[in-house]
């Protein structure tokens, strides 16, 4: 146990029980693994998404990859009130404090409504201009655009399917979650299967075809949790018999620790905006790559993620607990642990990245740059790990406003910077951009951590 602890909790909480580092271990795992597994899947399927429109046409490819950042700042208010949902409802989790849950629970999705309904208008009414700020070119702009489109047709869904897994994870059942959206991405694959290329008697859609699969994935995934939410009895549930109005100690509480995670998924997706419209100005040959490159270290983040997630609930419920030395325990283990995950990953990418890169594409040149850019862009995994696990501890604290101001100089300032100079006066290109990411997770990592270990984020009220 003594390892786990810093000499400054331990001067701080020099009286507070803390359980053997077997338990912390089993009650992390118990949490954590279901919920890396869910996000692993998720992000395996996306893989398998994006291959199967790579191997329809390297255009559809680029066009799919270009559309994803747009559609992403559409969900930079989710993640935000999602990181909002999860360390207020944690808290009050470990308070045994479930009208209060509830509460928070049913305004967030209120506001999860009115804003992906603004998000929706915007899209379908900018879409064009935002995609050609992106760096749509003219062989991908309408696929691009056709793609943006109907995705985001489905964004209040989206919103409300993002909103209850978040509360679901808060408390601990990462098992459900992890079941829902199995389902709904298994649903996703067989669409993709049957509209990208036309099977069993339906048309062959292309990149409309993966949009349409995708709002349907997301769909089922939607139902499934509002159906067990509404016909709950335990700690979470919802009615609509109970207020939905807003108050001050609801919406107020939830957008004291929302609005700054809000701010920095705003300032993380302009970031990587910005650095996709670098890349993509390479050309349709370099989005592609960047469209392989980019789903396999989203891969190793989507597990990391997940693991995250699952530590950041037991933060948040040790902090309610009032047991802060336990909170910070079972941060340090995850750090260690999300340590070696990322290790593992980049091991395996190393490996297998030549056959990996071919299941994305038939075009041999996109295919051997991508391996061959994987030999230097692998090293990016062990920062991540360690930095998002840091990271999501901290917002699962309350301490938004902290990662709010890193987000903004690293991913909004000196990461584009750095890409930019690395891809162009530097002459790397595609990897440049990934050097650039790679500066960027360091910084992050480092400060994050410093943070974590001047024990600021356990005083904050969420």
């Amino acid at each position: 146990m003594e390892l786990l602890l810093s000499r400054k909790i331990k001067q701080r909480y020099p009286d507070e029980p803390l359980p053997r580092v077997r338990l912390l271990l089993s009650r992390l795992l118990k949490i954590a693994i279901p919920s890396a597994i869910e996000t692993f899947f998720v992000g395996l399927m996306g893989m398998i998404d994006t291959m199967m429109v790579g191997n329809y046409s390297k255009e559809a490819l680029a066009a799919v990859s270009i559309s994803q950042q747009p559609v992403m700042i559409t969900f930079a208010c989710a993640f935000g009130l999602n990181n909002g949902i999860v360390a207020c409802i944690s808290r009050r989790r470990g308070e045994g404090n479930a009208e209060g849950a509830n509460k928070i629970l049913r305004q967030g999705l209120l506001f999860a409504l009115i804003m992906s309904s603004i998000f929706v208008v915007l899209m379908q009414v900018f879409g064009r201009y935002i995609l050609e700020l992106a760096g749509a070119k003219e062989d991908t702009i309408e696929l691009a655009l056709t793609y943006s489109r109907i995705v985001t047709y489905c964004l209040p869904i989206n919103y409300i399917r993002l909103a209850l897994c978040s509360a679901q994870r808060s408390i601990g059942r990462t098992k459900l979650t992890l079941v829902v959206n199995v389902i709904s991405n298994t649903v996703n694959v067989i669409c993709n299967y049957i509209l990208i290329n036309g099977h069993f008697g339906a048309p062959a859609l292309g990149v409309k075809g993966a949009a349409i699969a995708t709002d349907i994935g997301n769909t089922v995934a939607a139902v499934i949790v509002l159906v067990i939410v509404l016909r709950g009895k335990d700690f979470l549930h919802i009615s609509f018999k109970e207020s939905w109005g807003f108050s001050k100690d609801g919406i107020g509480i939830l957008l004291r620790v929302a609005t700054p995670a809000f701010f920095e998924q705003f300032i993380n997706r302009i970031g990587f905006f910005i650095v996709a419209k670098i890349v993509n100005e390479l050309g349709t040959d370099a989005a592609a790559v960047n469209a392989i490159l980019s789903n396999i270290v989203a891969l190793n983040f989507n597990l990391i993620d997940g693991f995250a997630l699952g530590a950041s609930a037991l933060v948040g419920q040790s902090l309610g607990e009032r047991r802060p030395a336990k909170a910070f325990a079972y941060g340090r283990l995850a750090q260690a642990l999300a340590f070696l995950i990322g290790l593992v990953m980049a091991g395996i990418v190393l490996l297998v990245r030549e056959p990996i890169c071919w299941c994305f594409a038939e075009d041999e040149a996109v295919v051997l740059e991508s391996a061959k850019d994987l030999l230097i862009v692998w090293i990016i995994f062990l920062p991540q790990s360690v930095q998002w696990t840091t990271t999501t501890v901290l917002k699962g604290a309350g301490d938004t406003a902290f990662t709010a101001r890193m987000s903004l100089i690293s991913i909004g300032i000196i990461r584009p910077i750095c890409s930019y100079i690395l891809c162009y006066p530097l002459g790397l290109g595609v990897v440049g951009s990934y050097l650039g990411m790679l500066i960027d997770q360091v910084i992050r990592c480092t400060t994050n951590i410093l943070r974590f270990l001047n024990l600021k984020w356990i005083d904050k009220r969420a």
